[in-house]
């Protein structure tokens, strides 16, 4: 525009145009800067909410002391402990956002309100990644990271403390599973460790950082609530609880040869019962030995028989009647043989099985080749088939009176474990169009074998390509590791319009029992 003469005309349109760009620019910029700030204030109404569940949490514990301090202290010192560590790291996030907000002149109108130079970001550049400062990124991810691993190390078992009844790593798993508290490499493929600090902290406006920091503060909360919900738990874990009087008829068994005898404990189970009850059976007074009714009839002919009566036991109120009624059957000896999760036996999982034979406890199991079962006591047995033949028999004989006998048999089919499905989050995999807000909402990639598959398998995807394909511009392809999209992939998400195109491929699962590794089908996302 200034390559030659102008009129003055010329000159003042051209100036004209300059600034309307400068002022739509500046109106795109301001939009972005608000929407930091009202992501800001939700972080904080959020944590209000977490800090009042932490109290409540903090208050029933106070309680457990004051009923069972011995039992109570060992997880509420841990919770304490959970506690400070927070406690320490807010403080920590608070003080490095008050330095960025003096670099910056402080908020507007006081608290909750927005910068003063929101879409700066110079002065906080400097402060974590130049040279001499650089240090200060360092060890904010340091601190990010090193209070996440201090506060799931609390749902760790400590072998020295007995009276910690936590001696798995169940907790600890599940906690890490669902912490967003993370400062790791999540930005893209090829950048150093640093790449985190280039994308949150270098990168960001003021603005930015501001929400960013309110963010951290509830992922540390969130995973401080998680952490004092698990310990408040285990106070009770091992305890039988009890809240009701009521009758219980357990017999030795229901399943009664026909000639043999029926035999049964009758008794009341109470929290505090210390009278001695009266039984009854039929009208007719059963004898009682340590406060347990001994019942015993003898089994005639075949079918289902019952019986019925009351327990008698002097309460608060005077004598109370506590009915009570129970049913056996009586048939003669057949084998039962059943997969505990289904009809057929997958090659290389333990596929559980019940193996029994009514009234008799010596029995014996037999196979067929390509079936080998391991006796887990109780009539309980794992299967495992080596896929050598399609279908495999399970015959079972008893021994009486010195003579065995084959009292029955089954054939299972064979069959070989099905590949998970992908699924982005909670969305299924079924190649229709979805809007893009459900698939903002989703920050994880799951491998599931479904809601109609029996067995409890556990598959965590491992790696994938994540392919974003605009209707109107070339794809990008980004790699990632674990289940979790990375920032970048969200950030393309988020761009997503109507018509681009989301494609997963590549994906790889790895189940965490048996250590299965499987190939999954693409995931393929049309924009709606």
């Amino acid at each position: 525009m200034a390559g030659a003469k102008l009129s003055p005309r010329q000159k003042m349109i051209n100036m004209m145009y300059l600034v309307l760009i400068a002022l739509l620019a500046m109106n795109v910029s301001k939009e972005i800067l608000k929407s930091f700030f009202y992501m800001e204030q939700s972080f904080i109404a959020a944590s209000a909410n977490i800090d009042q569940k932490n109290a409540t949490t903090m208050d029933a514990f106070d309680k457990k002391m004051e009923e069972n301090a011995a039992k109570t202290r060992p997880y509420f010192e841990r919770a304490q402990e959970a506690q400070k560590i927070t406690g320490e790291f807010i403080t920590f996030i608070d003080e490095t956002q008050a330095k960025i907000e003096e670099m910056y002149g402080g908020r507007v109108d006081g608290p909750n309100t927005p910068l003063e130079a929101a879409d700066r970001m110079e002065h906080h550049a400097n402060y974590f990644v130049k040279k001499e400062q650089g240090k200060n990124g360092e060890d904010f991810m340091n601190r990010i990271n090193s209070t996440r691993d201090a506060l799931l190390d609390l749902l760790k078992p400590d072998p020295q403390d007995t009276n910690i009844t936590i001696k798995g790593l169940d907790l600890y798993n599940e906690a890490l599973g669902a912490c967003q508290l993370s400062a790791e490499n999540e930005v893209s493929e090829g950048l150093n460790r640093k790449g985190w600090i280039e994308e949150n902290l270098e990168h960001n406006p003021s603005a930015g950082l501001m929400a960013l920091f309110a963010r951290i503060r509830n992922d540390a909360k969130t995973l401080e609530s998680d952490v004092l919900t698990k310990l408040a738990q285990q106070i009770d874990a091992t305890d039988y609880k009890f809240d009701k009087l009521e009758a219980k008829v357990l017999a030795k068994s229901s399943a009664i040869m026909s000639g043999g005898q029926y035999e049964a404990d009758i008794l009341l189970v109470a929290s505090n019962s210390k009278g001695q009850p009266t039984i009854k059976v039929g009208g007719e007074e059963i004898n009682i030995v340590n406060g347990v009714g001994k019942y015993s009839v003898s089994a005639i002919g075949t079918g289902t028989k019952s019986f019925a009566g009351e327990i008698l036991v002097q309460g608060p109120q005077g004598e109370q009647s506590f009915p009570f009624e129970a049913e056996y059957d009586v048939f003669r000896p057949a084998a039962t043989i059943a997969a505990t999760e289904m009809n057929l036996l997958y090659v290389g999982l333990d596929n559980p099985m019940s193996i029994s034979v009514p009234g008799f406890t010596d029995i014996r199991v037999g196979t067929s080749s390509g079936l080998s079962l391991s006796n887990q006591g109780g009539g309980k047995y794992n299967a495992k088939v080596d896929g050598s033949n399609r279908e495999v028999t399970i015959s079972v004989s008893v021994t009486k009176d010195g003579k065995t006998k084959n009292v029955g048999s089954e054939k299972f089919r064979v069959r070989r474990l099905p590949n998970p499905t992908a699924q982005l989050g909670g969305l299924p995999n079924d190649g229709l169009p979805k809007p893009k807000a459900q698939v903002q909402a989703q920050s994880t990639l799951i491998a599931t074998m479904g809601q109609g598959f029996a067995y409890n398998l556990t598959y965590r995807v491992t790696s994938y390509r994540f392919i974003f394909a605009p209707a109107r511009r070339p794809a990008t392809m980004v790699s990632g590791s674990g289940g979790a999209l990375t920032g970048q992939m969200r950030s393309m998400i988020a761009s997503a319009k109507k018509g681009d195109r989301i494609l997963i491929e590549g994906i790889k699962a790895k189940e965490a029992k048996y250590g299965f590794q499987a190939n999954l089908s693409p995931i393929v996302i049309t924009i709606r």
